[in-house]
């Protein structure tokens, strides 16, 4: 029979000294973690965001490109740590905010739970609680999970809402058909498979296992061409996007070969960030209200995505 081990609590103080100097970096790098518990992805934008005389934690968007804000705290809750999250959620315009604590107190999980009965259907409050366990001798390890969260989150992931736009509603519907064609495609990502928001955006966004500069973008464009791209964008405020632009132009005979469809190769000089794209291949214009060609589009988009991503990961990841 085998031998089974119990599981230890673990201070969180033992992973992380501080929370501030010590905790917030990790999260910020390890983003992944919560979006998960979250089910979508998350993509770091700030640390210690500035919101009049004070700053909130971290600043994240989402794959629907919402603005999520956490804010976070070693013990049990308190009603300034709450009353901080939602003055940085309104001085943010968030979607998504998260108060991370060691313990909740009913009446701060209370306060949660009305203030996700009064929102409107895109936005959301969540309590998350920050474990740490071992199990026997083992190295201690990170938990996070969901203290209180809306009553049904699907609900920000329905097809529509009387509150959108048409265009909005349209998006909504492409993307709902388009994320179950990506859960299903074996080159995609077990971490994109978690991605169950649609977005109401003309685009939704996956990052790179290999890159934090690097993400992979589906959209509706209209710029240089109205009709459907791909692209591999680079951006980043630590890095210079140009330079690494430029590493893997001089590799672009390989990467073009491994796409095995025309590629466009866009340095954005006049921004910060770089594009490396494919096109539907329509001479036509397409809008996302031409739902009879949706099955065509996503025959086409789902595969591109994979072969954008199977081409540059691999390369990028060689960058110095």
């Amino acid at each position: 029979m085998p031998t089974i081990d119990s599981l230890i609590s673990v201070p969180v103080r033992d992973l992380w000294p501080n929370e501030a100097n010590d905790f917030t970096p990790w999260l910020h790098d390890n983003a992944e973690i919560l979006g998960d518990l979250l089910g979508t992805e998350l993509f770091p934008v700030d640390r210690e965001a500035t919101v009049g005389r004070y700053s909130a934690d971290l600043l994240f968007r989402d794959s629907s490109d919402r603005v999520v804000v956490v804010e976070n705290m070693y013990g049990a809750t308190d009603h300034d740590h709450l009353g901080k999250l939602i003055t940085y959620s309104a001085g943010l315009d968030a979607g998504v905010a998260v108060l991370l604590a060691e313990k909740f107190h009913d009446e701060h999980r209370s306060a949660l739970d009305w203030l996700n009965h009064i929102s409107q259907n895109d936005f959301a409050f969540f309590g998350v609680i920050l474990e740490a366990w071992r199990i026997g001798d083992s190295n201690p390890a990170p938990r996070l999970r969901i203290d209180t969260q809306p009553d049904n989150w699907s609900r920000t992931v329905r097809p529509s809402s009387s509150s959108d736009s048409p265009s909005a509603r349209a998006y909504r519907g492409f993307w709902s058909q388009f994320l179950p064609r990506l859960h299903e495609a074996p080159r995609a990502r077990s971490r994109w498979s978690r991605i169950s928001t649609p977005s109401k955006s003309n685009w939704m966004s996956f990052g790179s296992a290999r890159s934090e500069l690097l993400r992979y973008n589906p959209s509706f464009c209209a710029i240089p061409r109205r009709g459907c791209r791909v692209e591999a964008y680079l951006d980043s405020t630590q890095v210079d996007p140009n330079e690494v632009f430029d590493w893997l132009h001089d590799k672009r005979e390989d990467i073009d070969r491994a796409v095995n469809q025309p590629v466009e190769w866009d340095r954005l000089d006049e921004k910060r960030a770089c594009r490396i794209s494919v096109y539907f291949p329509d001479e036509e214009e397409f809008r996302v209200n031409d739902e009879e060609r949706w099955p065509d589009l996503l025959d086409w988009m789902v595969p591109a995505l994979c072969d954008l991503k199977d081409a540059i990961d691999p390369v990028i990841e060689g960058y110095p």
